[in-house]
């Protein structure tokens, strides 16, 4: 009888020790990491593009391995929503910090037929230098708009000087270091909330 109560009282104690080990690991563990925009999950292979720079060099995004990329579709006749975008990415570039020469910030146009690669070139260097700009022919365009879920609307102002602006989808979308989309951020998403979903994927 004492071998079997002591039996059980070894048993008891091992799963003590068991419980207190557990219950310290699941209070000490560091929390999951939340991110700030809309998640891709499980992340999923980035839709190709396969376009132009601003210097007239051909741009990959599967020749970005290794960097995190944030892709903004828009156009530099944009008046508001595009240009505020692209400060932003100004104000996440500068929060990164040297972690930014492992980010490309991207814009895409939607407007080839204004936005040539001279002209994405001027409108990005009121921005920062490093940003890239790239554009393909419309049929090119349109795929990757596609691919992307991103709408566009042309509507015409005949009698303005720009002729016609376009309505449009306003999501920045965040590739990571391997190649996969895993985050969106709606138009207004503050720039250090964006900049610390970066540093995330910088690091892991």
């Amino acid at each position: 009888m004492r071998r079997s109560h002591s039996r059980w009282l070894f048993a008891g104690a091992a799963i003590l020790v068991v419980a207190v080990v557990a219950g310290a690991f699941y209070f000490l563990r560091e929390p999951a990491y939340a991110f700030h925009g809309g998640e891709y999950v499980p992340p999923q292979a980035a839709p190709a593009i396969e376009l132009t720079d601003q210097f007239g060099e051909p741009f990959s995004l599967a020749g970005q391995s290794g960097k995190v990329s944030m892709l903004y579709f828009g156009y530099t006749t944009c008046p508001d929503l595009c240009p505020t975008t692209l400060s932003d990415f100004a104000v996440v570039k500068s929060e990164l910090g040297d972690a930014a020469a492992d980010v490309n910030f991207v814009l895409i146009t939607f407007d080839p037929e204004r936005d040539t690669p001279e002209r994405l070139r001027q409108y990005l260097s009121f921005f920062d230098d490093d940003f890239i700009g790239v554009s393909g022919d419309m049929a090119e365009t349109e795929a990757i708009l596609q691919d992307y879920g991103v709408t566009i609307n042309r509507v015409e102002y005949p009698d303005s000087a720009t002729g016609y602006l376009i309505d449009h989808t306003a999501l920045i979308y965040v590739i990571d270091a391997e190649g996969r989309l895993r985050l969106s951020y709606p138009y207004g998403t503050p720039p250090d909330s964006m900049a610390a979903d970066v540093k995330h994927l910088l690091s892991n």
